[in-house]
């Protein structure tokens, strides 16, 4: 007789524990959750950390060029000479002085009134030979340096690095050129108008304030412009290392101040403009009256020659004519 192989005796304590499986909607919402992360604030911060790094690249934008020699620049009535300075870091600026030619000797002022150029973020000196004319004609020397890392300069743009430039070429000014602060107009364009503001203020604080502070489509901070070209990246501005906060140092400047600006700015709204404005004392330490100039519909740095003139002028017969102002 054959023998059945006994079968295992149920264990009658085994229990089934059915599979847990997470719910669907919770699946769904990791997955969006995930995909918000991967493919929006991955790249969010993404682009916040490319703008940080590249600041410097999109806020100073250098013109490199060999040596730029005077003798380029022809125009009638006009002598254009080379001009060097050697910063406090050993950095060597190159730049040019302009005066009436019939001025030739050294030993003699052809104007008793220098303007000291300050240019703005792009370009070189070469670019500003017709604005150096118009102030020519107004009655002034004019005094261009390109900044450090611009044209033949050595050396790399920021904010500190100009600002101390700046100071180099007052003191220039000052002490190679004999010009008393009181005859030195101090005229800004654009990124200039920060590191010329910057410079009156010290200045002003100083005790030896200049004549004037002209500001040409200049803004009142770069975070502020920053965050009205990236109005969708609030926390840039947090992150801008060269900050021009010319808002916060105008209030300081004792000298006149005379700025012009267009409404349709594409690079420094007219809203910032009028706040930095708004910010300069109402007058002078020598009672003359602030003034702001509007080009209606003009573009950045599209001031008509002969408005800034007309201005220019005005400011020029204010100062020397107490009786008007």
């Amino acid at each position: 007789m054959a023998i059945q192989p006994s079968r295992p005796e149920r264990n009658d304590l085994t229990i089934d524990i059915p599979s847990i499986n997470p719910p669907r909607r919770t699946t769904i919402a990791r997955r969006l959750f995930r995909l918000l992360f991967l493919f929006v604030v991955v790249p969010y911060i993404g682009v916040h950390i490319l703008l940080i790094v590249a600041q410097r690249q999109m806020i100073f934008v250098p013109t490199k060029t060999e040596p730029l020699s005077a003798t380029l620049v022809q125009l009638p009535g006009v002598t254009v000479r080379d001009v060097s300075l050697t910063t406090p870091d050993e950095q060597k600026l190159h730049g040019w002085l302009y005066h009436k030619a019939d001025a030739v000797d050294d030993d003699i002022n052809p104007s008793p009134n220098l303007l000291i150029y300050f240019p703005g973020n792009s370009g070189t000196r070469q670019w500003r030979t017709e604005d150096c004319l118009e102030f020519v004609r107004l009655g002034y020397q004019v005094l261009l340096f390109d900044y450090r890392g611009y044209s033949e300069n050595p050396g790399s743009p920021s904010e500190a690095a100009f600002a101390s430039d700046a100071n180099a070429v007052w003191e220039y000014a000052t002490r190679e050129l004999k010009f008393p602060p009181e005859r030195i107009t101090l005229f800004g364009e654009s990124m200039g108008g920060g590191v010329a503001t910057r410079l009156a203020m010290e200045r002003s604080v100083a005790g030896t304030s200049p004549a004037a502070l002209i500001l040409n489509s200049t803004y009142a901070s770069i975070p502020a412009t920053v965050l009205a070209h990236y109005p969708a990246l609030p926390l840039l501005p947090y992150f801008v290392w060269d900050r021009f906060p010319s808002i916060d140092r105008i209030g300081q400047v004792s000298c006149p101040v005379l700025q012009f600006h267009c409404t349709e700015d594409d690079i420094t709204p007219y809203a910032h403009a009028r706040q930095l404005f708004a910010a300069a004392p109402e007058n002078s330490a020598s009672g003359v009256v602030k003034q702001f100039v509007t080009t209606e519909g003009g573009q950045h740095n599209f001031i008509p020659p002969e408005t800034m003139r007309q201005a220019i002028r005005e400011l020029q017969a204010r100062i020397a004519q107490p009786a008007l102002r």
